[in-house]
């Protein structure tokens, strides 16, 4: 049986790599991995380049169309390419111009601009270059997790070309479009129920619960949380609050993107509670961007202000991040979910209670949500201030997450 992974950098990779790597390692089934923009960085060590793909490997199928492939992705890429991010410019220059040449071929270059404008990268979705390298690898199963783009556009061309799939939801169902794969994994039980009234009969469900999930809570526990506070310069007492800041996205009510915010819309307010609660609390907050993101958008909220800290991967790991710090602020990030599942206080917020926020399970315990800035100062006061006078107890998460999930997944694999 040959298996694709098809995913993006971040929890999407990670989720599918705990899957992949087992499967390699234990079974006789052939894989071959397709490691979206950051995604090839996150596990590029752990593959050899038969076995780990990117979309640039592929430029031969696409010869007729490579120089306009080239063009668009040329003058896309100084607005998408983080130069320190590792990845090649080759890399970035391909995957942007394949998947805007899509959109110019489905819609004219006048109204791809157009949409591309209003959404940035999220107009993308690459169906017809996807499909052309399924048709290339010809997989006996297709695995992937809910990331929008190339990865759904890879399950669209998979339903056309009768290729099975198999979706790893990484949360909790809440996705647009609802997951379609003809197997779709969840975290547990009430993700299931939920999502069972709105798939297709043709879709199988199965709470198998979170393969990264269990690698995090692991590899967090291993940490040594003392000598990484002291490597950095932080006393063993000190609260240290973790900010996980990302894309800020406008959500329509079919959780569908409509847009995109400037960053800075949620980012001054979120930096301003930090700098006024540091008045009056002693604390230390750790910056952790998103590995797509630019670290030098942050440096106007960090300078002047030494109990800020912004750490890349390179320089503090994720789990070395969760293990040291006690609190955790983010929008919409999943590391409040992992940060959660280790024990730790997470403060998932919205910018403007008006707006939808687009993960209803993380307005209710275990988390503290806040609707707004307001909120947050407050629900962030009430929690430093009980941390002083050691009142605080890790969170209640008995019924949030099963065990075992990659186990589970690859003997259902060997099933089909």
């Amino acid at each position: 049986m040959k298996l694709l992974f098809v995913a993006y950098g971040g929890g999407h990779m990670r989720l599918l790599h705990q899957i992949a790597q087992k499967v390699i390692n234990t079974t006789d089934f052939s894989v071959k991995i397709i490691a979206l923009t950051t995604g090839y960085l996150d596990v590029k060590n752990f593959y050899n380049k038969e076995v780990l793909k990117r979309p640039f490997d592929y430029k031969d199928l696409f010869h007729e169309e490579l120089e306009k492939i080239r063009s668009y992705g040329s003058q896309l890429l100084p607005e998408n390419h983080n130069p320190v991010s590792g990845l090649e410019e080759e890399d970035s220059i391909f995957y942007l111009g394949m998947s805007f040449n899509d959109l110019v071929v489905e819609h004219g270059e006048e109204e791809a601009w157009k949409m591309y404008n209003e959404k940035k990268r999220h107009a993308f979705l690459p169906k017809r270059s996807m499909k052309k390298i399924l048709e290339q690898e010809s997989p006996d199963l297709l695995i992937t997790t809910t990331s929008p783009k190339c990865e759904l556009a890879s399950l669209l061309a998979s339903k056309e070309l009768n290729i099975p799939s198999m979706q790893i939801i990484d949360l909790f169902g809440d996705n647009y479009p609802v997951p379609f794969a003809d197997h779709i994994i969840v975290l547990n039980k009430r993700v299931k129920q939920k999502l069972e009234s709105k798939v297709d009969n043709n879709s199988n469900i199965h709470a198998f619960g979170q393969p990264v999930f269990d690698y995090t809570v692991t590899q967090v526990e291993e940490i040594d949380r003392e000598a990484v506070r002291n490597r950095l310069g932080i006393s063993k007492t000190t609260p240290v609050i973790l900010f996980s800041p990302s894309r800020y996205l406008i959500y329509g009510n079919n959780r569908s993107i409509l847009k995109e915010l400037d960053h800075n819309i949620v980012n001054e307010p979120v930096f301003k509670i930090f700098i006024e609660l540091s008045k009056k609390y002693n604390f230390k907050l750790i910056v952790r961007p998103h590995p797509n993101d630019r670290a030098d958008k942050f440096s106007k909220y960090i300078s002047g202000n030494d109990f800020i800290k912004l750490y890349k991967n390179d320089d503090l790991s994720l789990y070395e991040s969760i293990s040291i710090s006690d609190l955790v602020v983010a929008y919409n990030s999943t590391i409040m979910i992992e940060s959660t599942l280790c024990g730790k206080i997470a403060f998932p917020h919205n910018y403007d209670p008006k707006e939808a926020y687009h993960w209803p399970e993380l307005m209710s315990e275990p988390f503290i949500y806040s609707k707004d800035f307001k909120e947050l100062k407050n629900n962030l006061d009430s929690v430093l201030n009980n941390l002083l006078i050691n009142n605080i107890s890790s969170p209640d998460i008995s019924t949030f997450y099963n065990k075992g999930a990659v186990d589970k997944v690859i003997d259902l694999i060997g099933k089909l």
